[in-house]
């Protein structure tokens, strides 16, 4: 297998710099993790964490007032439009499954009639609702 990597005399400068970029960000993480262990940085975590989520709390509250002012408009406006073409559909779909509904119990009560009034016939017919695999 033959990668970039192999050969060490083929690696550019770019290469370089970007593998110490990425070093001295490993060395000062690690220089922030060990000082923030320090008896002396605690009232310095303290004040660096209450002034991080008073940036935090500043920057959501510009983000919802943005998504308030530019996204919001437009998708109400999209939902206002589909919402009508939901509402029709959804509206046949219920009257579908109440004929449906109507019509089984049409059938039910019109055996139950027909064996009062023919007893001793067998008139019932069973009625799938699968098609039959061909």
């Amino acid at each position: 297998m033959c990668d970039k990597y192999s050969n060490p005399q083929k690696i550019s400068m770019q290469q370089e710099k970007g593998f110490i970029k990425y070093i001295i960000i490993i060395a000062v993480i690690l220089v922030f993790v060990f000082l923030s262990q320090q008896a002396y940085s605690r009232f310095f975590g303290k004040t660096l964490i209450s002034d991080a989520t008073d940036q935090i709390k500043a920057y959501v509250a510009k983000g919802s007032n943005w998504v308030a002012s530019k996204v919001y408009p437009k998708i109400a406006e999209e939902v206002q439009n589909r919402g009508e073409v939901i509402k029709n559909e959804v509206t046949k779909e219920k009257e579908k499954v109440s004929e449906n509904i109507l019509k089984k119990v049409e059938n039910y009560f019109a055996g139950i009639s027909n064996s009062i009034l023919h007893p001793g016939e067998n008139n019932c017919t069973v009625q799938t609702t699968q098609t039959p695999i061909k």
